[in-house]
């Protein structure tokens, strides 16, 4: 429940009958009960396809299509507002109906979720991720990181700049959002053991207030043409 500001009615209250104050206290129950289904029975979801493969998805939460254009490798479909609830997520290729993946998720009042495809053929699944997003700043920006490549080792998410800033995450683990300042870097991923630089982004700008995450995606040893290879994502949440 919200919290509400009260007043006190004080010598007043001596005028209203039992059945007076009974009925004050229905009317005020029930704008309480309103006022925290208004606040608290929707939620936020983004859709990401980081399957590494080269098909492209159609997208469905309770039977209804919600991409206009298919879900390629690396698309985003950005927030939308939905009632909180449980959802049959249904991804499918642009020209069937059939499921490729069906799975139920969870969504939360008052919450933001990003709700990822992974990996491919039997394997593919998806991964639902609350992005807490509360602290507001005009100095620093914000950004996570999330191991989304089915055949890679722990990595380890570093600014060049600045070095390590998020350690030891392995396949579909995801970090908490860090506080960084704002600026333009070079962003890498690199072997958690070795130090190895795995793969990189130059010259991205983190903006003070804002949001990001860095996915790890693809596969370190794609073997057909039809594999995405390995590589990382950033991405804008808000």
């Amino acid at each position: 429940m919200m919290k509400k500001s009260t007043k006190t009615i004080g010598n007043r209250l001596t005028n209203v009958t039992l059945w007076g104050m009974l009925g004050l206290f229905i009317q005020l129950s029930t704008a309480c009960m309103k006022s925290d289904t208004t606040t608290t029975n929707t939620a936020n979801l983004s859709i990401i396809n980081t399957s590494p493969g080269l098909g492209t998805f159609n997208v469905y939460l309770n039977g209804t299509q919600v991409n206009s254009g298919a879900l390629a490798f690396g698309g985003v479909l950005n927030y939308v507002q939905y009632s909180a609830g449980d959802f049959i997520t249904k991804f499918t290729t642009a020209s069937s109906t059939d499921a490729l993946l069906s799975k139920t998720i969870t969504l939360t009042g008052n919450n933001v979720y990003s709700y990822f495809v992974i990996d491919k053929g039997e394997k593919m699944d998806g991964l639902l991720i609350t992005d807490v997003m509360n602290v507001a700043s005009t100095e620093k920006a914000f950004i996570r990181f999330i191991h989304l490549s089915p055949d890679t080792k722990a990595l380890d998410f570093a600014i060049a700049e600045k070095g390590n800033i998020i350690s030891n995450k392995s396949y579909k683990e995801a970090s908490e959002f860090t506080a960084v300042d704002a600026g333009t870097y070079n962003l890498q991923l690199k072997d958690h053991d070795s130090q190895e630089l795995k793969t990189s982004l130059e010259a991205s700008t983190l903006t003070a207030g804002k949001y990001y995450t860095i996915i790890s995606r693809g596969l370190q040893n794609a073997i057909v043409s039809s594999e995405q290879s390995f590589s990382a994502q950033l991405m804008t949440n808000l």
